[in-house]
């Protein structure tokens, strides 16, 4: 796995080369200025597998860098992990909105820095081979549980970069959030209608109206597949999930989304009540979505009348 990282200190980045050499990744470039790091990355011929942008940097800091690489085609969905000493919820929310997929807290761990680097060569790996498919693979339809890769919106990352946002978070002792998810109804039959982009636009207007009811609060969200959305917010000064629910079905009304034919396309959505996460060995973050996720369903089930098994 080719490594970039960038960091204005010399000893830190001399300790990262000797981290990640024994880690096993030996194709590691260093850059002391996010200045630098940007022009490297520009004339770069083969991109760089995994970014570490320190956030903390005299000049251009990490988390501008990294809103500028993820703005460049190359480097859309490439992990970019952030280093950082800083444990104020602002950094950690600035870093993710800008496009970080994790984080290494400093001083470094060589057992943390190890599971970070090995997750990124994870989803490089299987970013390959999803561009490694047919060009009529890569058009047809995607299946319903799969997690769309959804841009354009404040505070919408990735499942992935979530799971890691709660658990920094969670170790930089930031209490305070909840986990809730959103659940479009009918999406079964919706999927089943649509085409690729038809789908692609119907997941784009829910997206739309989450962050749009979420402009005014703390919130960070992600498309978690089967037609659901995960929100994590504060707790503190927040309108309630119920209330939440009635904006963005206000605001998903007032589209009048069609279908290409014309038909109307209703989009219906529930908010289940709040999950408050407490994570450790035995609660990952993906155990608080499912669990965010079940009460979203049973929500639905709920205003629709049909049955679904009570949910923790």
């Amino acid at each position: 796995m080719k490594i970039l990282a960038v960091d204005d200190n010399q000893l830190t980045l001399d300790l990262l080369s000797q981290l990640t050499g024994q880690l096993g990744f030996h194709d590691v470039t260093t850059a002391s200025s996010g200045e630098d790091a940007f022009d490297l990355i520009g004339r770069e011929p083969v991109p760089f597998d995994c970014l570490l942008f320190d956030i903390m940097m005299t000049g251009m800091n990490g988390i501008e860098l990294c809103a500028l690489v993820r703005a460049l085609p190359a480097y859309r969905d490439t992990p970019i992990i952030m280093l950082t000493s800083m444990t104020d919820r602002d950094y950690v929310d600035r870093a993710f909105k800008a496009g970080a997929t994790d984080y290494a807290n400093k001083p470094f761990h060589i057992t943390e820095l190890g599971a970070r680097l090995r997750i990124a060569k994870q989803i490089r790996d299987a970013q390959s081979v999803n561009t490694s498919q047919t060009p009529l693979a890569m058009d047809a339809k995607q299946s319903l549980t799969q997690r769309y890769t959804i841009s354009g919106f404040p505070g919408l990352i990735s499942y992935d970069a979530l799971g890691n946002y709660l658990l920094q978070l969670s170790q930089a002792g930031l209490a305070g959030s909840q986990v809730e998810a959103v659940k479009i109804h009918r999406i079964d039959t919706i999927h089943a209608r649509t085409s690729s982009a038809e789908f692609a636009y119907a997941l784009g207007e829910v997206a739309d109206a989450i962050s749009s009811a979420l402009m005014t609060q703390n919130a960070m969200m992600a498309y978690a597949g089967n037609g659901a959305f995960l929100i994590v917010r504060g707790r503190t000064g927040m309108m309630s999930s119920a209330d939440l629910e009635t904006e963005i079905q206000n605001l998903l009304d007032d589209k009048g989304t069609e279908y290409d034919n014309g038909d109307p396309l209703d989009l219906d959505i529930s908010i289940g009540n709040p999950i408050i996460p407490r994570l450790n060995a035995t609660q990952p973050a993906r155990d608080v979505f499912e669990r965010a996720l079940a009460r979203a369903e049973q929500r639905m089930a709920q205003q629709t009348g049909h049955a679904a098994p009570l949910q923790a």
